[in-house]
């Protein structure tokens, strides 16, 4: 490809990489798109060459790239757990690693944001959930057909509930004492976990 078709994709590019920082640190309804074109080096002719307002915006980020990252953070790493003790090593990891503009982070406060179903970001995010608990609800099944997991355990409600706690403690990240608040989190999500384990006869 040549330069002169390369350039409105990296311009696109850019516009989404600089939304990103801003709906991850800001929200939707702190992010404007002056300080979005601000950030990316362009301007506002340029943004809306490519998108036609802030809601076209933040639903191309969210599909483009919020989804992505999720999938590399949560989604692959699932669909190759084979354990209960590989999901508890994950989510020791994620844990840690939660800070402002992380993704699980911007995920979970926008859709706390979001509020409503016939809010414009909602349907988006709701497909990345979706996503996560199915991935979720597989290793659930795995571990039932492996008998790592007891039989009587539903995968669907209980991947549902896993993905509503961390989305919830995802969203203390940017509180005080927010580290204090996770291990404490953390500790409990692994006792639950230990509740889903089928016990030796």
């Amino acid at each position: 490809m040549n330069q002169r078709k390369k350039q409105p994709l990296l311009t696109r590019a850019a516009l989404l990489d600089a939304a990103g920082e801003e709906f991850s640190n800001l929200g939707y309804a702190g992010t404007g798109l002056g300080s979005v074109v601000t950030r990316a080096g362009l301007t506002k002719g340029a943004l809306f060459h490519h998108f036609p307002d802030k809601r076209g915006l933040a639903q191309a980020w969210i599909d483009e790239r919020l989804a992505q990252a999720i999938a590399g953070l949560w989604l692959s790493p699932l669909e190759q757990a084979d354990s209960l003790d590989t999901l508890r090593q994950l989510c020791r990891q994620r844990f840690s690693e939660l800070a402002p503009g992380d993704p699980t982070v911007a995920l979970s406060a926008l859709a706390a944001a979001s509020g409503t179903p016939d809010h414009p970001l909602s349907a988006g995010l709701e497909r990345i959930f979706t996503a996560w608990r199915a991935a979720v609800a597989d290793l659930l099944e795995r571990g039932k057909s492996a008998g790592q997991i007891h039989r009587s355990i539903k995968p669907a409600a209980e991947a549902a509930f896993f993905v509503a706690l961390i989305a919830g403690v995802s969203i203390t990240a940017n509180a005080p004492r927010s580290a204090e608040t996770r291990r404490a989190c953390l500790n409990s999500l692994e006792d639950y976990l230990e509740t889903l384990r089928c016990q030796p006869a």
